[in-house]
């Protein structure tokens, strides 16, 4: 991922939640093997107003339509997706069963206090999903160095 895509992205969920509430993105850009390449994020709650409004993320069945509406529009492809936490980059039971993808494969960054201050690739955490509900998590260097900034 380009370095100023990175910072302009948490700069951007910070925004969206203002310190006080969760907010997110889905990654678009290509996929060619266990290499994906980030070009642009959708915000959650550009695909539902109404996405970030109970403190947490909350998508209607709506939103996805608009997402692959904007996958086609773009010639991209769904490569991840992004969201803030209020304390750690651990996910929560709720991240964990509610993939915002469900396919195995599907990659899950969580940066931790809502974006605050100058978010590092090793301060968020990788989660990858295995399908069946299980990840594998990866965090500190070992996120670090699946998330590299060009």
């Amino acid at each position: 991922m380009p370095t100023p895509l990175w910072t302009d992205l948490i700069s951007d969920l910070r925004l969206r939640g203002g310190g006080i509430r969760e907010s997110g993105a889905f990654l678009l850009g290509d996929a060619n093997g266990l290499t994906r390449r980030v070009r642009m994020w959708v915000p959650y709650d550009a695909l539902d107003p109404n996405a970030l409004a109970k403190g947490y993320v909350c998508l209607s069945t709506a939103a996805f339509t608009k997402l692959w509406g904007k996958c086609s529009e773009f010639g991209m492809a769904v490569v991840g997706d992004i969201h803030t936490h209020p304390k750690g980059p651990r996910q929560s039971v709720s991240d964990k069963t509610n993939p915002m993808i469900s396919q195995a494969g599907h990659v899950a960054l969580i940066v931790p206090h809502y974006a605050q201050g100058n978010v590092m690739p090793s301060d968020v955490s990788v989660n990858v999903y295995l399908g069946g509900k299980q990840w594998s998590s990866f965090y500190g260097q070992d996120a670090q160095n699946r998330i590299q900034l060009l």
